[in-house]
């Protein structure tokens, strides 16, 4: 039996009185969906105890050590980009990454702590890198990806690497991306664990434009995940 719209108003107003408004009440609602995530992507893939090894066996097993095109969201101070770029030699591969390098423009709360905004500042700096292959776009992303896409031209093996941290970023690239994330691209997740953030991203993402995928390979715990597009 349906209830009344009124009736069921009534319910939401005394339950939005009770509970507050809260991002970490929110978080914890997504804890069951990250259980059943994990039991519905369970596998025959990799559980690896760091992100390097993660990053070795994608080069080596997925790319083979053949030429990729690598974009990185959330840079900070370079360390996976330059890591990629050191164990893929390739000389047709390239490397770019994008970052404010001003820090996270908004706060990221999850369910134990909160991050506030400008952490991870690198004071505007990018990193340095003697590599010619390696380059950096510097802004928010929703400022700077649809210019990149604009004149990105299909090269190698694509590997998207989400180290955004933040929903709203996460999406954005995601959704904004769409359109060069064609099956067979691999996708890194960084803070997989993060059920408000880029656990959420990718449920969205994938239901909102019907994609499917497989996991490649994760850390302990599925902290970090790596997914091929299907």
């Amino acid at each position: 039996m349906f209830l009344s719209r009124k009736i069921r108003s009534g319910i939401i107003r005394a339950v939005g009185k009770v509970l507050p408004d809260s991002d970490r009440l929110r978080s914890l609602g997504y804890g069951p969906m990250l259980a059943t995530w994990r039991e519905r992507h369970s596998g025959d893939y990799p559980i690896l105890a760091e992100r390097t090894e993660m990053y070795d066996f994608i080069n080596r097993e997925i790319i083979a050590d053949k030429a990729m095109q690598y974009l990185e969201f959330g840079v900070w101070h370079g360390e996976s980009i330059k890591y990629f770029a050191e164990i893929n030699s390739h000389a047709d591969s390239r490397f770019v990454g994008f970052d404010t390098f001003t820090g996270l423009p908004e706060q990221w709360v999850d369910v134990f702590r909160t991050v506030k905004s400008k952490e991870c500042d690198a004071g505007g700096e990018l990193p340095r890198c003697d590599d010619v292959r390696v380059s950096f776009v510097s802004g928010l992303f929703q400022d700077t990806l649809s210019d990149f896409l604009q004149g990105y031209r299909e090269s190698g093996q694509l590997v998207i690497n989400n180290d955004c941290d933040l929903y709203s970023a996460t999406m954005y690239v995601l959704t904004r991306a769409n359109d060069i994330i064609r099956p067979g691209t691999i996708v890194i997740f960084d803070e997989f664990y993060a059920l408000m953030h880029e656990f959420r991203a990718l449920e969205d993402y994938c239901s909102s434009y019907m994609r499917s995928y497989e996991v490649i390979a994760a850390t302990l715990d599925h902290g970090r995940v790596a997914i091929r597009m299907l």
